[in-house]
């Protein structure tokens, strides 16, 4: 009988920060206690990384997921076929980003499953990946494409605090040109239906606006007028609890003060400016709309710190306790 979920945490890129974070996350052994952790990954990375920890738990090769229902204070680490790999901390290797992604695609495909009940992601490169040939900007596209995906949304979620991005990486120039009321409609949406999950029944979605002071009836644009406040309109019609816009300079403090529960911003860096300045350690990026449970850090291979022992794994740590909170209406008996 499975009584907690099975949470895959997949190690990144080997040459990054991933493996030291993961190796520091699982001392933490209130983690075992709420879960059944499982990495793909290297375990010749997981010892190098881990070498210099006090307590860390010791790796076992296995094969599938359902073996960690059955360790005891071990760590399960599933390798594919990727077990000798080099490993040279802050270096970029083409043949790190090609198992990086192997292990992310066999953890969507044992979610999709139902095989795992989430997915924990540690960071990867752009650079690597291109280097590599593979097809992708990086994880957001991945799972989309191998989910079937069409509407997906990044977001960053701190504890109380979260944002929904209405775009992600697009030039601002782009998010502004491709910015419609159809689009603003499913984001909205797709943030209300992740908050129906993880919140208490009353909360409520501020949408922030494009322009300074969210245009000025007009005075510093119009997109406020008419694309942003006709969307909200039509999702009060249907119960969604949001409202704005509201300007850009204050809605993100509101929140912080407990206002909104959450705020769908326009573009990128109009929502990650104000998480990575506020909750940096504690941030959790989490890909909404898809058919699986996905969260990662908010921060990236740190290849100038990789191999210092002193990376911080906060971020993983909350990314975990948020998949385990996504998790728990999932969790089934096998």
């Amino acid at each position: 009988m499975k009584t907690k979920p099975i949470i895959s945490i997949t190690m990144g890129d080997v040459n990054g920060i991933g493996p030291e974070i993961i190796g520091k996350v699982l001392t933490q052994k209130e983690i075992l206690k709420i879960c059944f952790p499982v990495i793909l990954g290297n375990i010749q990375a997981y010892t190098y990384y881990c070498r210099n920890l006090k307590n860390y738990l010791e790796p076992v090769k296995i094969e599938s997921p359902e073996e960690a229902i059955h360790l005891k204070n071990k760590i399960g680490i599933i390798e594919l076929e990727y077990n000798n790999l080099r490993i040279n901390p802050g270096k970029i290797d083409p043949e790190n980003s090609i198992s990086a992604t192997a292990w992310i695609h066999q953890s969507v495909k044992w979610c999709m499953e139902k095989r795992c009940d989430a997915i924990v992601t540690c960071p990867i490169t752009k650079e690597g990946l291109t280097r590599a040939g593979i097809p992708y900007d990086g994880h957001t596209t991945m799972l989309a494409d191998w989910t079937k995906t069409k509407h997906y949304r990044m977001s960053l979620f701190a504890g109380t605090k979260r944002v929904v991005h209405h775009t992600a990486h697009k030039s601002l120039r782009n998010a502004i040109e491709s910015l419609n009321k159809k689009d603003l409609i499913k984001t909205i949406k797709i943030g209300y239906e992740a908050l129906k999950k993880i919140c208490p029944q009353k909360f409520h979605i501020g949408v922030a606006g494009l322009n300074p002071h969210a245009g000025e009836k007009g005075l510093f644009g119009n997109e406020e007028v008419d694309i942003i406040l006709p969307a909200i309109k039509f999702c009060q019609k249907k119960e969604i609890p949001c409202s704005g816009p509201y300007p850009p300079d204050t809605v993100f403090r509101r929140m912080f003060l407990g206002e909104f529960d959450m705020v769908i911003a326009m573009y990128h860096d109009q929502g990650h400016i104000p998480m990575k300045l506020i909750s940096m350690n504690e941030g959790v990026n989490v890909t909404l709309g898809l058919p699986i449970i996905r969260t990662s850090v908010d921060h990236g291979t740190a290849f100038d710190i990789a191999g210092k022992g002193i990376a911080c794994e906060q971020s993983l740590y909350h990314a975990i306790n948020l998949a385990i909170q996504f998790a728990k209406q999932k969790v089934h008996s096998v």
